[in-house]
C-alpha cells in the first residue's frame, strides 16, 4: 500500500497492511541535524520508514481585514508589543520570546475591557473571507503528494471561543468577563463562529478530503459544559457541513479530554489526533477507545515525555502496548502533539519499524 492507501485504510476502518506510523514533527524538527532539514519533511519521512500525515496543510481561506485597521509595533529586550489601532478603539497586545523554548508567549491579551470586546467586534464584522486554493493546490502538487494532507479548515485555526481562551482574553478574564458583560461576549462569539462557518463552506471546496484545527481542547481551559455550549456547538456544525461534501473533520485535543472525546463524537468528529495517556493527557488510550467505541479514529498514543525519556531498548514494548490499547477501532500511532527536542532520529527509525511489523 501507499501512504496514503495505508492511512486512509487505518482511518476509515478497513484493512491495511500494517499499523501506520505517522510523527508529528513539530518544536523536534529544528533540534535535528542541518544535513536533515536541508533535504525535508518528506525525505525525513521516506529515511524512517513513516508515512507522512500532513497536520495543518495550508487553509484555502484568507481573511481580508478592514483596511481601516492599522498596526504599530514595538520591539524590545526580547519583549513585541502590538497596538491594532481602528476607527472604534485600539487593542493591545504584547509576546515575550523565549529562546530556550525557540517559541514566543503571549503575555498580554488584546481584550481586557468590554470596550475592548467591542472593538473586537467591528474587526469580525468587517473582516472579508475569500477562497484561495492555490496554497492547497501547491502543498499538494509539493510534499502532499505523498500521505494524507488534513487541511487547516478556517484562518483562525481553532473554535471561536477557544480562541477567546487561548489569544484574545485568557482563561480567567474571560470567565469574569461573562459574568460581568454576558451580551458583550456572547455577541463577538456568535460573530466569530459566523466568520467560521462561512470559512468552512469555503473550505469544504478544496482539494482536501480531511480538515483539522488546532484546537487544543483540554478541560484545563474550560468546563465541559462549557465546552458543549460554545466549542461542541461549533464544531457540531463544521462537521455537518463538511459531511455533506463527503468529507471530515479531524479534532486536534492535546490536553486533558477524558471528559470530553465522547462530547467531540457526538458533535461529529470523525477522529481525534494528539490524544496523550498521562502526565501530557488525562486519559489513556485503551480508556479513549472504551469511551468512544469503535466508530471514531484515534491518532496519537505515543506521550511525548515517555518518548524523549524511554530508552530506545524499551520502546518496543511500549509501542506494543499502545498499539494493543488503541485496538477495536480505527487508528494511526503517532507521537502525540508535538514532540520534545531531544528525541533522536534512531527513535523514530525505530517506532516505525516497530508499526510496519504489526498487522492491524
Amino acid at each position: 500500500m501507499t501512504s496514503k492507501e495505508r492511512i486512509l485504510a487505518a482511518l476509515h476502518g478497513k484493512p491495511a497492511d500494517h499499523v501506520p506510523f505517522s510523527p508529528f514533527l513539530a518544536y523536534v524538527w529544528e533540534y535535528f541535524p542541518q544535513d536533515i532539514r536541508d533535504k525535508g519533511p518528506l525525505a525525513f519521512h521516506h529515511r524512517i520508514g513513516a508515512d507522512p500525515l500532513w497536520r495543518g496543510a495550508p487553509c484555502s481561506v484568507k481573511t481580508v481585514m478592514p483596511p481601516e485597521i492599522e498596526y504599530r509595533n514595538t520591539e524590545g529586550n526580547g519583549k513585541t508589543e502590538v497596538m491594532i489601532v481602528t476607527p472604534v478603539g485600539a487593542l493591545r497586545q504584547a509576546w515575550v520570546r523565549s529562546e530556550s523554548g525557540n517559541t514566543s508567549f503571549l503575555v498580554e491579551h488584546p481584550l481586557k475591557t468590554e470596550k475592548d470586546y467591542k472593538v473586537q467586534l467591528w474587526i469580525e464584522e468587517n473582516t472579508k473571507m475569500v477562497y484561495d486554493p492555490v496554497p492547497a493546490e501547491n502543498h499538494l502538487a509539493g510534499d502532499g503528494r505523498e500521505g494524507l494532507s488534513l487541511g487547516m479548515l478556517i484562518p483562525r485555526s481553532k473554535s471561536a471561543f477557544q480562541s477567546l481562551v487561548e489569544h484574545y482574553a485568557g482563561t480567567e478574564e474571560l470567565v469574569f468577563a461573562l459574568a460581568d458583560f454576558p451580551g458583550t461576549v456572547e455577541a463577538l462569539w456568535r460573530t466569530m463562529v459566523e466568520k467560521d462557518l462561512e470559512a468552512v463552506r469555503l473550505a469544504s471546496q478544496s482539494p482536501y478530503t480531511h480538515f483539522i484545527t488546532w484546537e487544543d481542547s483540554s478541560t484545563q481551559n474550560y468546563s465541559p459544559t462549557q465546552y458543549d455550549a460554545y466549542i461542541g456547538s461549533e464544531i457540531g456544525e463544521w462537521c455537518r457541513i463538511l459531511s455533506a461534501r463527503g468529507k471530515h473533520y479531524v479534532q486536534h485535543a492535546c490536553g486533558h479530554v477524558a471528559a470530553l472525546v465522547s462530547r467531540m463524537r457526538a458533535h461529529g468528529a470523525f477522529a481525534v489526533e494528539s490524544i496523550s495517556p498521562p502526565p501530557t493527557g488525562n486519559m489513556t488510550i485503551r480508556d479513549a477507545r472504551s469511551a468512544i467505541g469503535s466508530g471514531m479514529g484515534i491518532i496519537g498514543g505515543i506521550e511525548p515525555t515517555t518518548f524523549l525519556s524511554l530508552p530506545e531498548e524499551q520502546l518496543e514494548s511500549y509501542v506494543r502496548s499502545v498499539i494493543r490499547d488503541a485496538a477495536g477501532g480505527p487508528f494511526v500511532l503517532a507521537n502525540s502533539d508535538s514532540c520534545p527536542p531531544g528525541v533522536t532520529v534512531s527513535k523514530f527509525e525505530r517506532v516505525a519499524e516497530i508499526a510496519g511489523s504489526v498487522r492491524p
